[in-house]
């Protein structure tokens, strides 16, 4: 599972190398399990397995109702790859207006939603429209509340906005008119975990027949991976094989990009107003829903939405640090009480950080503002306590809320802006110094320099990547703008994932994560990690911290006991392996048969970041699990965990004749590409070195569960 700290704005490609090294943790955002696209040429795109879709606007086919499994039979014989028709980069559409609110004009972040919730039910004669959303990591949710403020300005439509998440069992379309869908597609090609179990509901076609529906689906993906929107264009093709009538064709999101999201949700809402629509007296239904507002059983007990305030209870650096730039790695153990939490191997403890007080005062004092204004609650907030808050502080939410390290495209939007409509900039020359003049207007050459950011993708890019949201107002002259268009322009500070390294086995009611500490330079500046930091850092023993687990069902032990494993985990990779051994070890019964275990685990010296290397060392001792060791600084010729692999060939195709299942976790930019082509050279020399063979072969095991990742940037 990847894992982003600091939160790198997944659009970014810059940020990605300093992640890789010294990144334990796991965010589900980006999670690779399977094979992951490393060259034009040997990409396999999802897309072929799919027909071509029409372009947006498109009113499609008219589908034949039939059962969902047929239909995607179908769509796999009648594959054709499908070209990228996106409407070039437009960074307009990046911001609603370009008007710059009065410093003094309260404008609360949440305004639009918090009236929604207050306003009362629509009338009878309205029209409502269904907007489903999937999410991850909320990008799919603020498209459908966006889509949602559109209709309601377009016409008498009421929105009801669901959550994939509150509808496990399914959902009663049967006074559904419209459903127009946005969902991510997790890692390669997985349906949001949250709203897995509703996916996979409409995918085995139990929705039933849904001709009396119109439909609209934006897929939102990431094209590193192979199956890129894989989720939404299963839920399209779900749609349509129910019956379901195209209302415009499905768009495929790259990333965050809002331009192609901006040009789906014009034409859908275009679309909407030339349907003849029933209202709520037509249909029959009750008026009591707000508008936007989301309605169903609501979330699980514990869950990303409710987090549960678990206890610290252990906090043990595991590295040997001998220079005050070294950075550690540490285990944390969090009591989780009775909470009636349950966790299986291979999941991950979710937890939510907080920014650093000193980074947030220094925010507040560039922004101008005071630490005690208050600001309402956004409405992603995570339930904190058992009152409902409507206000916080705006220190608070600084801290707990948003994301102060990657800054969105929207802010220098808004940045550029404003100084284009404030007072002419100063020329740059005579008495001004650096970036601006003595008066303290921004200078000629940097406000010219600030646009140019603006004039494309990869302009834009290449400036927000190292930067944090302070570095972007400073660039811009303090106090440009007010705390509130600030709000307005930040993410939401995202909850991060940590592969569980014990078993439940051992204690149910405690969980153990493995974290690495994050640290690197960018702009001349020290930089820290927000999560990886405060658990080694600012974090003490009794302390409580917001926790939920993370389910991950396609990173699992084999169901027998008997089947041997392959394990190659370097670093923090180790960290759902450990958790894999314990509970072999623990649940084993003597005079059974227990599967032998290979675990392969590098960093670079062993009196250094050999993580648990004692508790292997004994295990190995003892036959319990075959240990591979590759210390990369050790020795003049580095030697990484692909090199153990390539030493120990045979042994590792015999276990794989046997049956075994072979896992990977850790970094996928570089590590696990690179154990991959080890094990296809493995296989291709005993397939009479064939290639292709090969690839057929491990893609064998990837479908039947036996060769699993979980891999992050």
């Amino acid at each position: 599972m990847p894992f982003y700290d600091g939160w790198i704005p997944k659009w970014s490609s810059a940020y990605w190398r300093w992640t890789i090294a010294a990144s334990v943790p796991i965010a589900w955002y980006l999670v690779s399990r399977r094979r992951r696209v490393d060259t034009t040429e040997d990409r396999t795109d999802f897309d072929g397995f799919l027909k071509a879709v029409e372009p947006v606007g498109s009113t499609g086919s008219q589908p034949k109702p039939g059962k969902m499994s047929c239909v995607i039979d179908e769509f796999y014989r009648d594959a054709c790859i499908q070209g990228d028709t996106r409407n070039p980069v437009d960074f307009d559409s990046f911001l609603l207006s370009n008007r710059i609110v009065p410093k003094s004009q309260v404008e609360p972040r949440n305004t639009e939603r918090l009236a929604e919730l207050q306003t009362p039910g629509p009338a009878p004669d309205m029209k409502p429209v269904t907007i489903l959303y999937g999410t991850e990591y909320g990008f799919s949710k603020e498209i459908a509340e966006k889509l949602c403020r559109q209709l309601q300005a377009a016409g008498n439509f009421w929105p009801v906005l669901e959550d994939m998440a509150n509808y496990p069992q399914g959902y009663d379309f049967s006074k559904t008119q419209v459903a127009l869908v946005a969902c991510s597609t997790q890692g390669d090609g997985v349906p949001p975990t949250e709203a897995r179990d509703f996916c996979e509901w409409l995918f085995a076609g139990k929705a039933g027949i849904l001709g009396h529906i119109k439909f609209a689906v934006c897929a939102l993906g990431d094209k590193s991976y192979t199956h890129f929107c894989r989720c939404g264009k299963l839920l399209d093709a779900a749609f349509e094989a129910a019956g379901a009538q195209r209302l415009i064709g499905r768009v495929d999101v790259n990333k965050e990009d809002w331009p192609v999201v901006d040009h789906w949700l014009a034409a859908v809402v275009e679309a909407v107003k030339d349907l003849s629509l029933q209202s709520f007296a037509d249909l029959g239904l009750g008026t009591s829903p707000s508008a936007g507002a989301e309605k169903g059983p609501g979330p699980k007990k514990w869950s990303r939405s409710r987090p549960f305030s678990g206890t610290v209870l252990a906090l043990d650096g595991l590295c040997v640090l001998k220079d005050a730039d070294d950075k550690n790695t540490v285990r944390m153990e969090v009591d989780l009480g009775n909470s009636g939490i349950t966790y299986l191997p291979g999941d991950a403890l979710g937890l939510y950080p907080s920014n650093e007080m000193k980074a947030v005062e220094e925010l507040i004092q560039v922004m101008g503002a005071a630490p005690s204004d208050q600001v309402p609650v956004p409405s992603w907030h995570y339930e904190d306590g058992d009152v409902a808050r409507s206000n916080m502080t705006l220190a608070e939410a600084l801290a707990k809320c948003y994301d102060i390290r990657s800054p969105k495209p929207e802010l220098l939007k808004l940045l550029v802006s404003a100084l284009d409509t404030a007072e002419h900039p100063g020329n740059g020359h005579g008495n001004g110094v650096g970036n601006y003049t003595t008066n303290g207007v921004i200078s000629a050459a940097r406000h010219q320099q600030l646009r140019c950011a603006l004039s494309d993708a990869a302009a834009m890019d290449q400036y927000l990547a190292p930067r944090h949201v302070i570095d972007i107002l400073e660039d811009a002259a303090p106090g440009k703008l007010s705390a509130t268009q600030v709000l307005l322009c930040l993410r939401q500070l995202q909850p991060r994932l940590y592969s569980i390294s014990s078993s439940p086995l051992e204690d149910p009611r405690r969980v153990q994560v493995t974290v690495a500490e994050v640290k690197y330079k960018s702009l001349d500046r020290t930089r820290i990690g927000v999560c990886s930091t405060m658990i080694s850092e600012r974090l003490q023993v009794g302390a409580r911290v917001p926790v939920y687990v993370h389910k991950n069902p396609d990173f699992r032990l084999p169901s027998s006991a008997s089947t041997p494993i392959i394990m190659v985990g370097p670093g923090t990779g180790l960290a759902p392996f450990r958790s894999f051994i314990m509970q072999r070890l623990i649940e084993h019964q003597p005079g059974e048969p227990l599967g032998r275990m290979l675990l392969y685990f590098g960093c670079r010296r062993r009196d250094q970041d050999y993580l648990y290397g004692k508790i292997l060392e004994e295990w190995a001792a003892d036959n319990k699990i075959t240990l591979f060791t590759a210390f990369s600084r050790e020795q003049k010729q580095k030697v990484y965990v692909q090199d153990r692999l390539a030493e120990s060939a045979e042994l590792v195709w015999e276990l794989l004749q046997q049956g075994g299942h072979f896992y990977v976790c850790g970094d996928a930019g570089s590590m696990a590409g690179a154990v991959e082509q080890t094990l296809l050279r493995l296989i291709s020399e005993r397939l009479d070195g064939s290639r292709a063979a090969a690839e057929a072969y491990l893609q064998a095991l990837s479908d039947s569960g036996r060769y699993q990742r979980d891999v992050w940037y």
